[in-house]
């Protein structure tokens, strides 16, 4: 049977294009990154595949993007662009009509060195890598964005402060070790910890490689148990001998039992087991 065109669209392997000064690195790029001079741009973009990625290091090499791509009306739209400076307000709108995806658009954005950012968003583990983010001080929050272009927010109470007593500075945001490593000042969170404990899914992917010894409901609660930072004691009325029994075995608890453990540890019960 002949594809649609949302099937073909989504067989075609994104490719990373850098437009801007700022993306004069040296030496080669990544597979799958290209280099383009703005002079270039309304050529190369009739040849560019709608899931092209572009990441615009400044405002000039943006608007320079949008005005090409204006010219091709009616062309399906690209993918996402990340821009490193953020764009000219007025242009915003047109801009989120011309791609899937915009990043980059206020001015408190932080981003990974340039090498380190196409290498992540090239790789296989981008989306277990945070590529950027941005504080917002009057909501208390911290926008962090993962190499496939996800964004994961928490509030500040998320980072808590290290066991030497280093606390985060979140006038202090940067992104260091190709993306494994939220700086705060002083403070560092290590991307895999901060998606262990937000994602399902990535925890799903590292229970599949664990050995049969650490799968099932019991080993979960123990780590999960441990995250939390309780004790077997702090699941009164249930004695802590009942913690203990459940932790060696492998099958979750009965319905009553497994509901006031999931509320002593402050998630669904359905998600004790993915951790």
């Amino acid at each position: 049977m002949p594809k649609t065109a949302a099937a073909e669209r989504s067989d075609v392997a994104p490719k990373y294009v850098l437009v801007g000064s700022g993306a004069r690195l040296h030496g080669p790029l990544p597979k799958g990154v290209e280099r383009w001079r703005v002079a270039d741009l309304p050529r190369r973009l009739r040849e560019a595949k709608p899931r092209t990625v572009f990441i615009s290091y400044g405002r000039g090499s943006t608007d320079a993007i949008l005005k090409a791509r204006l010219k091709e009306l009616g062309r399906p739209r690209f993918a996402q662009l990340l821009a490193i400076e953020p764009p000219r307000m007025e242009s915003v709108p047109s801009l989120l009509e011309t791609f899937d995806l915009v990043l980059g658009l206020g001015s408190s954005y932080r981003w990974l060195p340039p090498r380190e950012l196409v290498t992540v968003l090239s790789s296989e583990h981008a989306r277990d890598r945070f590529i950027g983010g941005a504080i917002d001080p009057e909501a208390a929050t911290v926008t962090l964005v993962r190499g496939d272009g996800e964004t994961m927010v928490f509030p500040f109470s998320f980072f808590e402060p290290s066991g030497s007593g280093v606390e985060p500075d979140f006038d202090r945001l940067a992104f260091d070790d190709h993306g494994r490593t939220v700086v705060l000042g002083e403070y560092e969170a290590a991307a895999d910890g901060i998606l262990y404990e937000s994602d399902a899914g990535y925890r799903r992917r590292l229970r599949e490689l664990m050995s049969e010894a650490e799968r099932g409901f019991g080993p979960s609660l123990r780590r999960l148990r441990i995250q939390k930072r309780l004790r077997r004691e702090d699941f009164a009325p249930l004695p802590a001998k009942t913690i203990a029994h459940i932790e060696r075995g492998a099958a979750p608890p009965p319905k009553p039992t497994l509901e006031r453990i999931a509320r002593r540890l402050g998630v669904p019960p359905e998600d004790i087991e993915t951790y």
